[in-house]
């Protein structure tokens, strides 16, 4: 019962366990496939490694570095989530791709 009231209270009025603030759920998690292509062997698909917070932005909103790493290669990229104010998101550093929410996968 309580974890239920805990899900609820969450979900309507704070931040999630995954940082998120309101009903959205954070797409960015740790073992979610991206459709973004390796940088190194144009692999189709590379997998999010680590999700770490860099910053707070003036806005409240913190600021998340995103590292993917490639299933094939093993190399990795990153981007920002919240870069200078929610909602904004960078590209990739290496391959320089914008990332959108049709990337996101399962």
């Amino acid at each position: 019962m309580f974890s239920l009231f805990i899900y609820e209270y969450e979900h309507e009025y704070g931040e999630d366990r995954f940082g998120m603030v309101g009903r959205f759920v954070d797409p960015f998690q740790e073992n979610v496939l991206l459709n973004v292509a390796c940088s190194n062997c144009q692999s189709s698909a590379m997998i999010i490694a680590e999700r770490n917070v860099v910053n707070t932005n003036l806005d409240g909103s913190p600021c998340y570095q995103i590292v993917l790493v490639c299933p094939q290669c093993h190399s990795s990229d990153e981007f920002s989530v919240n870069q200078g104010k929610e909602g904004i998101i960078s590209k990739t550093k290496h391959s320089h791709i914008q990332i959108i929410d049709t990337m996101i996968g399962n």
